[in-house]
């Protein structure tokens, strides 16, 4: 088989199957949150049993909606699929991986929330520009951080694309590993300031506790929700598996940052995916464990939070560009 037809294929087959885990991992956060206060617990798999119902369900439209509310789910749901087909996880190879530029990603995700609010107000709800406005303020707020973090990964490895930044960091930690060498400190901390900032951006821009709580159906606290509050059907069901996507796509870069281990050959994938769905696991538990333990913060206290990830990222790059 051709060389790059094998990474085609391959690449292929990697982002089905993240895809598919994608609603598992959700479900499993949500299935311990649930253990953890002392309740049964949904099925692990509900949420793909949610997703089929919707599927099925009546679609139904404000009177007020125009041709934006019927193309926004879809547009939604499928920047999250470009941006998986950009992501590599457990291959080093991904789909659309010479397309993967830091920045295009970083804007995939900020046109994926463009549209939601749109959505949002093209309802005609009260509700809606509310949401809009609730969520362009955490957008805002996180974007910054972001678009650091990603410019301090190129800086860092002198990559820039995702697949190629994550391929140099791996290669440096097995010849630190494999020689004994060891790294500077300032070239470990650089990736640990960026696991601890985008951790705090993936809780931002993924709705999760301390800064939203998507459970939740009260007025006066929602932000993501309140902008999917009139969808419903396939709409609703394209919005709450585009969530998941956007959860597994910051999982997953959280996940190679804290161990980059992808295969680069074909005889690697068994151990490569095994060592994937742990790292997923492990981070999933950890998100779990942060919900649990913290209640819902103010909306005031949110730029507090957010500005530790802006500092934490700023630092990152500072550092980066004195490595370069």
């Amino acid at each position: 088989m051709n060389f790059n037809a094998q990474h085609l294929i391959i690449g292929l087959i990697q982002f089905i199957i993240i895809v598919m885990l994608a609603p598992f991992f959700a479900g499993f956060i949500h299935k311990l949150k649930q253990r953890a206060r002392g309740q049964k617990g949904i099925n692990i798999f509900q949420f793909y049993i949610n997703f089929n119902k919707l599927l099925k369900k009546e679609l139904v439209l404000s009177k007020d909606a125009t041709f934006i509310s019927n193309i926004s789910p879809y547009i939604v749901f499928v920047t999250y699929l470009i941006i998986l087909l950009m992501l590599p996880a457990f291959y080093r190879y991904s789909l659309f991986g010479i397309s993967s530029d830091v920045i295009l990603i970083a804007y995939s995700l900020a046109l994926a929330t463009f549209f939601m609010t749109l959505y949002a107000m093209d309802q005609g709800s009260a509700f809606g520009g509310l949401a809009a406005s609730r969520e362009w303020f955490l957008t805002v707020l996180s974007e910054p951080s972001l678009i650091f973090i990603f410019i301090s990964l190129a800086i860092f490895t002198k990559q820039g694309r995702i697949t190629d930044i994550f391929y140099v960091i791996q290669k440096g930690a097995e010849n630190a590993f494999l020689t004994g060498a060891g790294s500077s400190a300032v070239s470990v901390a650089i990736p640990f300031l960026l696991f601890i900032s985008l951790f705090i951006v993936s809780i931002s821009e993924n709705a999760r506790i301390p800064i939203d709580n998507p459970e939740t159906h009260l007025e006066l606290t929602m932000f993501h929700e309140a902008n999917i509050l009139e969808a419903s059907g396939k709409h609703l069901g394209l919005y709450e598996y585009g969530s998941y996507l956007k959860l597994t796509v910051f999982l997953t870069i959280m996940s190679l940052i804290l161990f980059p281990y992808m295969a680069v050959n074909i005889y690697q994938i068994p151990l490569a995916f095994i060592i994937y769905v742990l790292k997923m696991i492990i981070l999933c538990i950890f998100i779990a464990g942060v919900e649990i333990v913290n209640p819902k913060m103010r909306v005031f206290r949110v730029p507090n939070i957010l500005s530790v990830s802006f500092i934490l990222s700023l630092i990152a790059m500072i550092l980066s560009i004195r490595r370069f």
